[in-house]
């Protein structure tokens, strides 16, 4: 009986858990693509690199390494190569 409750009380830890993880990857993307928007370049980078690393099996950091690589285009774009290529090569 005991047991059954120990492995119950478990699993509701895990859920409640894999909650807030999820809801925090969320508010940090969110974070990350309001700094973009304001043209804060570096931290929305520093966000999609801690969730792209951090975090590479979730949605969320896979959508963060899709941005980077959009941001890594845009420097190349404009003539940043050598900030373009170091977000290639960490990519990789």
């Amino acid at each position: 009986m005991q047991l059954e409750q120990s492995v119950s009380h478990s699993s509701l830890f895990q859920e409640h858990r894999s909650d807030v993880i999820l809801r925090s990857l969320d508010h940090l993307f969110g974070m990350a693509q309001h700094y973009c928007s304001e043209g804060h370049l570096r931290q929305a980078m520093e966000i999609y690199w801690t969730l792209s690393e951090d975090h590479s099996e979730t949605a969320q950091g896979q959508e963060a390494q899709d941005r980077l690589l959009e941001l890594a285009e845009v420097y190349e774009r404009v003539g940043s190569r050598h900030q373009a290529r170091a977000v290639y090569e960490r990519l990789l």
